[in-house]
């Protein structure tokens, strides 16, 4: 009758080994599940389909004026808008569209876009880009489909109304500008300025949300609304300062797509006006982006006029009133500079 073997008692190596397998395959398996997490995606490149502008001059404000009358709460000032050139209304040489910054409106860097209007003898159109300028809940509403929808439409009315197009845009409005400027459409526009460009925010944390579970982290950070508090009536006037969270979201993955598009594509003239101060987005990402855009016609100029404290909004008469003429000016020569 054969002996059974001894049973070999586990020793302490033995016991490490077993235990470093173990967590070894929790951690491969914490990582797998972390990684194949819902991410921030922009979706389709593809604005959304709506309704286009009137191609005839004459039928432009009334259609504009239809299309914003679908929304009662919008704020003072901030519905979309021409201001035409002379009481005759004809097309001009140039026409000048503002794109304005996320939250923000039309008022955020008036009167620059007017003035640089009135002196090239140009017709102005004004955007608003989907969920602006309405009440806090309305900035949950958009995606940047939308967005891209409210720039395909503007730039269409610009046509309308001038022989050549500029488009004056400001942080996240210089973001979708990027964006049109690389699309099939992008000969539309003859030349491109932007102020404060948002190419990717100061704050480096707000990068979370486009990582796997980012937008449930995010949330959970932030809270349920983002909020922050006006200075002054004018500046609760021309920015939703109270938002859902989710609103931000959006912003991010048209942020992080256009930062990481084929920018060999915007062939456009471009100037783009910064701050090395700016302390809302972030001066090396727009230098970064401004190095690999394709134009063999642009412009990089850092500024210190703002009087903003934040040095983000350089212009206009509710953040940085005296600095307004200088930047009309510089953006008027650029634009005259131009063959």
């Amino acid at each position: 009758m054969q002996k059974k073997s001894p049973s070999v008692p586990a020793t302490p190596s033995r016991f490490r080994k077993i235990a470093g397998v173990a967590a070894l395959s929790v951690a491969v398996v914490v990582v797998g599940v972390y990684m194949l997490g819902p991410r921030n995606h922009l979706g389709p490149k593809t604005p959304t389909p709506r309704p286009l502008p009137p191609e005839n001059i004459s039928q432009l404000e009334s259609w504009i004026q239809s299309s914003e009358a679908a929304y009662s709460d919008i704020k003072p000032g901030n519905a979309k808008g021409i201001v035409w050139n002379s009481a005759k209304k004809n097309k001009t040489p140039w026409s000048v569209v503002y794109i304005h910054g996320f939250s923000a409106s039309r008022l955020e860097t008036a009167p620059l876009t007017d003035n640089v209007a009135k002196i090239l003898g140009a017709n102005a159109f004004h955007t608003r880009l989907t969920g602006h300028g309405r009440s806090n809940q309305a900035m949950a509403e958009a995606s940047p489909q939308d967005w891209m929808a409210d720039a395909v439409e503007a730039i269409r009315i610009g046509q309308a109304l001038g022989n050549k197009v500029l488009v004056i845009s400001c942080s996240t409005g210089a973001t979708l500008s990027t964006w049109f400027a690389t699309s099939p459409e992008a000969s539309k526009v003859a030349a491109y300025v932007f102020f404060s460009p948002n190419y990717g925010p100061k704050d480096k944390n707000s990068e979370i949300i486009n990582t796997p579970w980012g937008k449930q982290l995010a949330t959970l950070i932030m809270g349920p609304t983002r909020s922050w508090e006006p200075e002054n009536k004018q500046v609760a006037g021309a920015w939703t300062f109270s938002y859902p969270s989710q609103a931000v979201f959006p912003m991010m993955a048209l942020v992080k797509s256009v930062r990481d598009s084929d920018l060999s594509q915007f062939k456009t003239p471009v100037m783009v006006v910064y701050s090395e101060k700016d302390s809302v987005v972030d001066p090396v990402e727009i230098k970064a982006v401004f190095d690999r855009i394709a134009s063999p016609i642009k412009t990089l100029q850092a500024v210190t006029y703002a009087e903003n404290e934040g040095q983000h909004m350089l212009v206009g008469a509710i953040r940085s009133p005296g600095s307004t003429d200088i930047a009309v000016k510089d953006v008027v020569k650029w634009v005259q500079s131009l063959p």
